[in-house]
């Protein structure tokens, strides 16, 4: 019974950790509350399951040390930085020059497995996801003491938060719509593309001074 309550005190931790680990206002983010608006809670959803998917895999290939089995002066960020710079630019672009709509239901709503990719992709070519899955892991080994059962129930925790906080958010976000003008959705449009494009543009000056710096 102890033993049981232990585990249950380890997932609750998790859970309590995964909150503020999806509440910062990233790209993923603002893509999940832009999306949810237009297209309603099931896109949002299927961006999340995109997002969720990504983290399971960071956590997979962080827990298995594949990274140590690279070359030493092979930088795996860079090509990330480089690929998610240039993502960001193009969702940047997109935002920035649409053209808003009375109507935020899109009539050409694209497959659902368009936005799960989107999602992944938004997710898994972060650079920073990775350093925080490397460093959710080390906290857990080394300070937390955790053994391997120990901190997967801890790594089920944290994914169960975001799924359950980015869902809440998705759903929350699309109940506002029916309040939202073509003028508010074009700022919403306009702010979304700026956010996208810092982002972008830090990846890629990040990945050019990496590379620079290796050189």
């Amino acid at each position: 019974m102890d033993e049981q309550w232990f585990y249950l005190i380890i997932l609750i931790e998790g859970l309590l950790v995964g909150i503020p680990f999806c509440l910062s206002l990233g790209p993923v983010m603002f893509s999940v509350i832009q999306n949810s608006i237009e297209h309603g809670r099931w896109v949002g959803f299927m961006l999340i399951l995109g997002v969720v998917v990504a983290d399971i895999l960071l956590l997979l290939i962080s827990l298995s040390g594949i990274e140590n089995l690279l070359p030493a002066d092979f930088n795996f960020r860079i090509p990330a930085q480089v690929i998610g710079g240039l993502l960001l630019l193009g969702m940047a672009l997109n935002n920035i020059l649409r053209k808003s709509r009375a109507s935020y239901q899109s009539s050409g709503r694209k497959s659902s497995l368009l936005y799960l990719g989107m999602g992944f992709t938004l997710n898994f070519f972060n650079p920073t996801n990775w350093i925080s899955w490397l460093a959710i892991i080390t906290y857990t080994s080394q300070v937390l003491e955790y053994n391997y059962y120990q901190s997967l129930n801890f790594f089920g925790g944290v994914i169960m938060s975001i799924l359950i906080t980015e869902t809440g958010i998705a759903f929350a976000a699309h109940r506002i719509k029916q309040w939202l003008t073509p003028l508010i959705m074009r700022r919403i449009h306009l702010g979304t593309g700026i956010v996208f494009g810092v982002f972008g543009i830090y990846l890629l000056l990040q990945s050019a001074r990496a590379f620079l710096g290796g050189h």
